[in-house]
């Protein structure tokens, strides 16, 4: 393995905490911090997740990460999980810097049904939610 700009290793380990910071106040729920899938869902230009890597960083360490590379800073919080938990989803985790501890998940399920390809990416979404924690930006 060769190393990154940001100094991490090229491969993203199953054990690696990944978060998804979250700009959406509809994708957590506040009184209990349960993660939604929405949260999880693709981006509808480039089809991929962005995640950043944020293994042994403290919540006020994550917090920084996202207020650097969140558009304007505006987010709510980061749901965690675990890179397994997205291997486990049939997915794709890699890293994808610049920036500095981003990283994607890929390979999400196409389908030439609009209907269909929504059905599973939410099942996908669901599967990785229910594992995430939610950690409140500080």
């Amino acid at each position: 393995m060769s190393l990154l700009a940001s100094g991490l290793e090229d491969v993203i380990g199953d054990s690696e905490s990944l978060a998804r910071f979250i700009t959406s106040s509809g994708h957590f729920a506040k009184t209990t911090g349960r993660v939604k899938y929405p949260a999880f869902l693709p981006d509808k230009t480039d089809h991929e997740t962005s995640v950043f890597r944020v293994n042994a960083l403290d919540e006020s360490q994550i917090s920084k990460v996202g207020s650097d590379n969140v558009p304007n800073g505006h987010f709510h919080g980061a749901a965690i999980v675990l890179a397994r938990v997205a291997r486990e989803a049939h997915l794709e985790v890699a890293a994808d810097e610049p920036p500095h501890r981003h990283g994607v998940f890929r390979n999400w399920p196409k389908d030439d049904d609009p209907i269909a390809q929504k059905s599973a990416r939410m099942s996908i979404a669901e599967e990785i939610a229910e594992d995430a924690f939610f950690s409140p930006r500080v």
